[in-house]
């Protein structure tokens, strides 16, 4: 396996496994091992090990059967924790849902899915998206992997609401994340972090399955390492 795996975005994933430099198991599972090892940054409420897994294990498969690879076949993400997963408890970071296991699937991740993705959980964030330093949320602060220089090791926020995604992303625990954006929960979260986020104009992602802050703005997009992985 490459030691520097985690290191490389999506579009480096993607063709990295479609031209057999590595495998999408390799890639599923070292990203595992970086989110099993970084309690600290509190950036997941919930872990999926298997659904990664299970995603990487259909895209080798495909690969060595000579079928097509969807556009993000090998590609394990994280899902912000405000969008409904089938079988995979989802709680907008609040106690009120605290145990809901969605029997549905959002538009959003549903098409991930559809195109190879994997998910290696769902991430922490502003409790119902209220807030913007990802410090309301029940399931505790989401601590920024940033320090000041000069040694000061005082944690800093990531923003929010996306907190959990701009921090996973940061911290290489994936190479990029969903968020969703009413006012700047985004973007903002992404600039104090050192990453590239998107909010795509109103309506072009489906808000379905999305717990809702303020439904006439509230819009899903991506969260990556660069513009080109968010595109």
């Amino acid at each position: 396996m490459m030691s520097n795996i985690t290191d490389l975005g999506i579009a480096a994933l993607r063709d990295g496994v479609a031209d057999g430099s590595f495998s999408a198991v390799e890639v599923a599972t070292a990203f595992n091992e970086a989110v099993a090892g970084a309690d600290a940054l509190n950036a997941f409420i919930v872990k999926t090990p298997d659904h990664a897994l299970a995603a990487a294990q259909a895209t080798d498969a495909a690969r060595a059967a000579g079928q097509p690879l969807g556009s993000m076949a090998g590609v394990p993400i994280g899902m912000k924790d405000l969008f409904a997963t089938v079988g995979v408890q989802t709680t907008a970071a609040s106690h009120m849902l605290e145990g809901f296991i969605p029997p549905y699937e959002s538009t959003v991740s549903a098409n991930l899915w559809a195109a190879g993705a994997g998910m290696l959980g769902k991430l922490n964030l502003d409790q119902f998206a209220m807030g913007s330093s990802n410090e309301t949320s029940y399931s505790g602060n989401v601590i920024s992997p940033w320090r000041r220089s000069g040694g000061d090791n005082a944690p800093l926020a990531p923003g929010g609401s996306s907190g959990g995604s701009s921090t996973a992303v940061s911290a290489r625990l994936c190479p990029a994340a969903t968020g969703t954006d009413t006012g700047g929960s985004i973007r903002q979260p992404a600039a104090f972090t050192g990453i590239s986020g998107i909010k795509p104009t109103y309506g072009r992602c489906s808000r379905w399955g999305i717990v809702a802050f303020a439904s006439s703005l509230d819009q899903a997009g991506p969260m990556a390492r660069s513009v080109r992985d968010c595109a």
